[in-house]
């Protein structure tokens, strides 16, 4: 089965979910398999699982930035916007430069009919004043 195959088949990330369990048993809190498990329920369109793993990852380092990013992108992705907003302004606190971070927010307001600000943030994003 080729890469783009396996993005169009439930079945492939049922069994993946499944392995990615097996090893979540001996290492409950390893970063790599619960992106990977996430991964897997974005892709089932498993919203609420994929939105726990990320409450989990942020819980194990509130501090990583990364994982806040992640959860507001896996937020816009399922057009939970207005939910999103709030962790891109925690990236930003910490690091305003963020260009995605900044981009994403825009995308997020500008999802939410608040052009005008979407557009300054949009405009920021790609240096432009």
């Amino acid at each position: 089965m080729n890469e783009h195959e396996h993005h169009h088949n439930p079945e492939e990330y049922e069994k993946q979910l499944v392995e990615v369990d097996e090893k979540l048993k001996l290492k409950p809190d390893d970063v790599k398999l619960l992106l990977e498990k996430s991964s897997c329920f974005r892709h089932l369109e498993r919203i609420d699982e994929a939105l726990e793993i990320h409450d989990k990852l942020i819980s194990l380092d509130s501090k990583n930035l990364d994982f806040k990013f992640m959860k507001g992108l896996l937020l816009i992705e399922f057009d939970r916007n207005e939910e999103a907003i709030p962790y891109f302004d925690e990236v930003l606190i910490i690091n305003p430069d963020n260009r995605d971070a900044i981009f994403n927010k825009g995308l997020a307001l500008r999802r939410l009919g608040k052009t005008k600000e979407a557009r300054e943030l949009m405009r920021k994003a790609i240096g432009s004043k």
